[in-house]
């Protein structure tokens, strides 16, 4: 019966931690660019928001179209609740798996984020990076970036945050 219970448990920290992206997947969606040749990063056009309002629930979606997947977040005004959303499976920030344990997942407005998709292997992310409302604009924390990346194939909807300072190097 042990055997068995540190079997699954085994199985499940491992699906776990093979669902996780690499090192370099989340440096190429914070950087919106990739750095490595084994991740290919290519910008998404966010031009074209579909915004749903259910007035009755005070909820808003906020989705835009890549290829086959619907992606965006969804926020509730009160009592005040905010996720994302992949081809309609919802998923609250307390969900969210922290790459960084210290950081907690921001709420980000979706159409000032960065939308990307980042390959590596088999692997393929959606990434939304952002700078905070604004506040990475100017000023000591103008570097800082919050990412969120969400499977797209093997543990479709699985969804990750990371947050990182990005230094800009001169060329």
């Amino acid at each position: 019966m042990k055997a068995l219970f540190a079997g699954l448990l085994l199985g499940i920290l491992t699906a776990q931690a093979s669902a996780r992206p690499s090192l370099a997947v989340v440096d190429a969606c914070l950087r919106t660019e990739s750095a490595s040749p084994k991740v290919r990063y290519t910008s998404i056009t966010a031009d074209a928001f579909q915004v749903t309002e259910d007035e009755e629930a005070g909820k808003t979606n906020i989705t835009l179209q890549h290829g086959p997947d619907t992606v965006g977040t969804w926020e509730i005004k009160k009592p005040q609740a905010f996720g994302l959303v992949f081809n309609g499976k919802e998923m609250p920030l307390a969900r969210v798996t922290r790459l960084d344990k210290r950081k907690l997942p921001a709420v980000f407005n979706p159409y000032e984020a960065i939308w990307g998709e980042a390959r590596e292997g088999s692997k393929s992310y959606i990434c939304a990076t952002f700078n905070f409302d604004g506040l990475g604009k100017s000023g000591s924390f103008q570097n800082m970036r919050g990412l969120y990346l969400i499977e797209r194939h093997a543990h479709a909807g699985a969804t990750f945050y990371a947050s990182g300072n990005i230094a800009v190097s001169e060329k």
